[in-house]
């Protein structure tokens, strides 16, 4: 499976092209990129969801990362004359490379019956965000989980979201958060494109086969 998008095209600062959009007709596109700080992962285990969902942590990339800090890259799209900003792609940044050849990012499936293998990740809240297996056991513990405590800690992150905003038109949110004081694995979320929907992401690798990042795709054109 390729990128419906660009990538290499839309994680340019500065790229621009003319896009029809539904109902709204030819918009011109302008591209910006931000660093907004760095995911912290302690088990190298990466999860891609939609944090309003309930993180399920039997859902993680299949491939493991090494432990540490990697900067997290939002590509952001602001249409005109429509007034509108959204976040095209995310980026965990592994390497400056240059980027040569994507690969779909498999995830791993808990249903031994399940055959079809899992390339992307469903979005019902508008928000998307990447965080290590650690962050998301300690978010939503299998033995001991408190919903009320879990919806408390949603809202700080909406509120954050609120505070941090991106682009033209303000409308692509984001906010780093940590999921506990015991622990350096943090949260970092994001608008994710136009919305809801199911949205894959893509390995990034360089001309002699080295791992640079991974990108989720939200196939904004």
């Amino acid at each position: 499976m390729k990128p419906l998008s660009d990538l290499n095209a839309i994680l340019q600062d500065g790229y621009s092209l003319q896009y029809d959009l539904p109902n709204y007709g030819i918009q011109d596109v302008n591209i910006s990129t931000h660093q907004i700080g760095k995911l912290v992962l302690t088990s190298g285990k990466l999860l891609a969801w939609d944090l309003l969902m309930v993180p399920d942590d039997r859902y993680f990339f299949k491939k493991n990362l090494k432990p540490g800090r990697y900067p997290v890259i939002l590509s952001v799209a602001d249409f005109h004359p429509v007034g509108d900003s959204r976040i095209a792609c995310a980026m965990l940044r592994f390497s400056e490379e240059r980027i040569v050849r994507w690969e779909v990012a498999a995830i791993n499936n808990p249903d031994p019956e399940e055959t079809e293998e899992l390339i992307s990740y469903g979005v019902d809240s508008g928000t998307g965000s990447f965080m290590d297996l650690d962050a998301a056991e300690i978010l939503a513990p299998e033995e001991t989980f408190d919903e009320d405590e879990f919806w408390k800690y949603c809202d700080k992150v909406l509120a954050e979201m609120e505070k941090h905003k991106l682009g033209k038109y303000g409308r692509a949110g984001w906010a780093i958060m940590r999921a506990s004081d015991s622990t350096e694995a943090n949260i970092v979320t994001f608008s994710s494109g136009w919305g809801d929907g199911a949205y894959a992401s893509f390995w990034g690798y360089d001309m002699s086969g080295g791992l640079t990042s991974l990108v989720t795709d939200f196939a904004l054109f």
